[in-house]
């Protein structure tokens, strides 16, 4: 389910409890909630997220200071993810490499995060 990215962490939490989701796209709006990000995490619900998609449109104001760094820092099970290749002319390993050199997440995280993308962890 595609939601969060332009609505509140209450729709987050809603729409997983309402629809039943065990993972969210574009969830980065669960960010601005404590209570949304330990519902996440204390249930296990992944958040994937498109770093340059976010960017782009406006729904992160850069890299630096991306939601995704505050998902990871509260315990949410997050995913690296490209949008539309053509549009955002992103791919994983680009995604992975922005974040890292912004400063937005350690080598280690962006490691877990791969783990997790890979149904390792």
């Amino acid at each position: 389910m595609h939601v969060g990215e332009t609505g509140s962490a209450e729709n987050v939490r809603r729409a997983v409890e309402i629809l039943g989701l065990s993972e969210v796209h574009h969830g980065i709006g669960a960010s601005t909630s404590k209570e949304t990000m330990r519902f996440l995490a204390d249930n296990h619900i992944q958040v994937n997220v498109c770093p340059s998609s976010n960017v782009m449109l406006g729904f992160a104001k850069n890299y630096k200071t991306h939601p995704i760094k505050i998902l990871v820092e509260n315990g949410v099970r997050v995913t690296i993810n490209t949008d539309d290749l053509l549009i955002f002319d992103s791919s994983i390993e680009n995604e992975y490499l922005k974040l890292y050199r912004a400063g937005t997440l350690r080598a280690e995280q962006l490691e877990e995060i791969r783990q997790t993308g890979l149904g390792i962890l």
